[in-house]
């Protein structure tokens, strides 16, 4: 990641329970009584990053991290009782714990996902908004990513030949994905992983499999089993309508930043989304999915800077 703001140590971590036997894992940077935000994290599945905190002034930003259920230090790692709507669910809790009425929302591809949800589900508890890689979570979008007429599969046949076990469709290929990952063969499941993040790397042109913060094999595994869960249809069908524009969000301050080329996730459809939000959107030309790059980094971090002094203005 590039140079942002240096945050310094948290100010504290904690585990909050949250019901069904989840516990969630929260750390807070910056500013006590600042302007709070929610970071979002994305993979799904990734855990916290405390390099995100970076695009955050911490003399102005409340910093709140957390891992979602099932991944990075929260506990257990079950994909029972884990769903769109439980995680909801589980920003809501902690909003409470921590005694905040509203806060920005912020995420990147699955966390912009996120982010969204919980603004169309209760936008009386959201500021503002910043959102990055945005996946809007339409079935086109599970097409782009997964299907052989999608964008990666177009640009990258080979790296998709290899990855979709020659299956005809995203259907197809998502359900081979999720039967291999739950198989009694830890050798299978460990194979299907990688080819399952090798892919996720090849689209997001990340360099190595270490953006996900992963550092056993266990890890990787786990990571691609709530990928698989989350996009399975029963589950994806409670991601409806977030590529709309709800009349009460049109007057939260909102920010998009989408690199043109991204192969993860369509530009166009958060071109027109933005429009319909009277949002601003900041277009990264000739960048794709991978937040890692200075430009995408600045952009970023000015939109979080650009909201704050809106808010306080």
């Amino acid at each position: 990641m590039a140079q942002g703001y240096i945050v310094g140590e948290a100010l504290r971590s904690f585990h909050l329970a949250v019901g069904d036997g989840h516990q969630i894992y929260v750390e807070e940077y910056g500013k006590p009584d600042g302007l709070p935000v929610l970071v979002n994290h994305g993979g799904p599945g990734c855990g916290l990053n405390p390099e995100s905190t970076q695009y955050f002034n911490p003399e102005r930003y409340r910093i709140i991290l957390y891992s979602q259920r099932g991944c990075g230090g929260s506990t257990p790692h079950e994909l029972h009782h884990n769903t769109p709507n439980h995680l909801v669910h589980d920003m809501l809790k902690l909003l409470d714990h921590l005694e905040i009425n509203k806060t920005v929302m912020v995420g990147g591809s699955w966390g912009a996902t996120l982010s969204l949800l919980f603004a169309h589900k209760h936008p009386e508890r959201v500021k503002g908004l910043v959102l990055w890689a945005s996946f809007l979570a339409t079935e086109q979008d599970l097409q782009w990513l997964y299907s052989p007429q999608g964008a990666g599969a177009q640009f990258y046949p080979e790296s998709y030949n290899a990855f979709s076990q020659g299956l005809q469709s995203a259907e197809d290929v998502l359900a081979y994905y999720s039967d291999a990952l739950h198989s009694d063969d830890e050798l299978l499941q460990h194979k299907a992983a990688h080819h399952w993040h090798e892919w996720d790397r090849q689209v997001t042109l990340a360099a190595s499999l270490s953006r996900y913060h992963l550092e056993h094999a266990n890890c990787i595994t786990q990571q691609a089993k709530i990928m698989c869960h989350y996009f399975s249809s029963e589950i994806f069908a409670q991601l409806q309508d977030l590529d709309t524009a709800p009349q009460v969000l049109k007057a939260l301050p909102i920010w998009f930043v989408h690199g043109r080329h991204d192969l993860v996730c369509r530009f166009a459809p958060v071109q027109r989304l933005a429009d319909e939000l009277n949002a601003q959107l900041y277009i990264l030309d000739g960048l794709g999915h991978s937040g890692a790059s200075q430009a995408y980094f600045e952009a970023i971090r000015r939109a979080a800077d650009l909201l704050a002094c809106k808010l306080h203005a």
